[in-house]
């Protein structure tokens, strides 16, 4: 049986230890925050065809997010059910059927589990009890998809009201389109960095920000106002960087891999379905800017953790109940996780595939490294 997480919470004052910096913490916001609360993480225009696909990581937990032949954008983890192996390693793609490179595990874009060799015929196995785990999907009315890893029923929708004020005004849609996007990997600084002045009940920076300047200045348009430049954060840790009559914008989803480190994805749209995809001089730049970007968050990061800036009480709540929670069970909860039952027809093909890769390393000596080759 799992611990109870070694986090210390002291009751004067309301303060958890290593807030900024602390590993144990980090695992105990996976449980807390980003197991079970919405999350804005990409927007709808980013997938233009049926097969349409992103993958990556966000705190840990693989997740693929597909458009399908009905319009419908779904979020799923990004695990085989046979064996857990990751479905898809590009962080973008298309396909109408994503397979498993282990044993040939197939699924289609709603998620359903089409092909299973050395399963079928097998006689109580249903392939439509192993699909890929779904994820809880909403799009707002400005076109943003909000997930939930939350593994129970979720009755509530995501409460952003703001981003469809906010949209309005800069011209955001679901009918917008998508230019162009990059990862930016290796951040040094906490998640919790972003938006912290916000959560913290202080003045945000001013939206003017040069760091903000210089991402839309990358873009050669004339006309452009940069102390128009408006920022809005989505939580937990989405930003959407916009001018207000110009028709290019930009989101910045940051992605937690650790207490201290993240990984940025910078996507860039436009609202004007003329504007023809970015010149490489104009992409250069703009990688360049992000990257700048980046580096004052750092710096942010480094100024706050150093002069024990406060914490932030929405989310200090959320850690707290949960604690809460695990000592009334006497264990880590782990609200993301899916409880995975086998059928008897499930274990009989399964101990044939087992013999089926005996019988194989027998045959090839080098037949380890080409199995989980994937």
């Amino acid at each position: 049986m799992s611990s109870i997480p070694p986090v210390e919470v002291c009751k004067e004052p309301d303060l958890i230890d290593g807030w900024w910096t602390l590993d144990n913490l980090f695992a105990l916001e996976r449980r807390a925050i980003f197991s079970k609360s919405w999350i804005c993480i990409a927007h709808s225009s980013r997938f233009t065809k049926a097969g349409d696909y992103i993958s990556f990581e966000f705190a840990g937990f693989p997740i693929l997010i597909i458009l399908g032949k009905d319009n419908i954008v779904r979020a799923f983890h990004n695990v085989c059910r046979h064996r857990a192996y990751t479905i898809t390693k590009k962080p973008t793609g298309s396909s109408l059927i994503l397979g498993c490179r282990y044993h040939g595990w197939s699924y289609n874009t709603k998620g359903h589990l089409v092909k299973a060799p050395q399963f079928d015929g097998i006689e109580g196995f249903d392939k439509s009890e192993n699909g890929l785990f779904r994820i809880h999907s909403c799009n707002d009315r400005s076109g943003f998809i909000h997930i939930n890893l939350n593994a129970s029923r979720i009755d509530d929708a995501p409460a952003y009201e703001g981003t469809g004020v906010f949209s309005s005004q800069h011209g955001i849609y679901a009918s917008n389109k998508w230019l162009t996007g990059w990862e930016i990997n290796g951040g040094a600084f906490n998640w919790k960095t972003i938006g912290a002045s916000e959560r913290n009940g202080t003045q945000m920076a001013p939206a003017r920000s040069h760091v903000i300047g210089f991402v839309m200045s990358a873009f050669s348009h004339t006309g452009i106002d940069f102390h128009k430049c408006q920022t809005l954060h989505v939580g937990p840790t989405a930003i959407i960087v916009s001018s207000r009559g110009y028709p290019i914008w930009v989101m910045i989803t940051v992605l937690p891999a650790s207490a201290t480190h993240c990984t940025m994805k910078c996507d860039v749209y436009t609202s004007d379905a003329s504007i023809p995809e970015v010149t490489s001089s104009d992409n250069d730049a703009i990688r360049n800017y992000c990257s700048r970007f980046v580096q004052s968050i750092e710096q942010q990061y480094d100024l706050i953790k150093s002069t024990n800036s406060p914490q932030q009480r929405p989310l200090l709540s959320l850690l707290k109940e949960h604690l809460r929670l695990e000592r009334l069970a006497g264990r880590k909860l782990y609200p993301a996780r899916k409880e995975d039952t086998q059928s008897q027809s499930f274990c009989k093909a399964e101990q044939l595939c087992n013999e089926l890769n005996e019988k194989a390393k027998l045959a090839r000596v080098d037949s380890a490294d080409a199995i989980l080759d994937w």
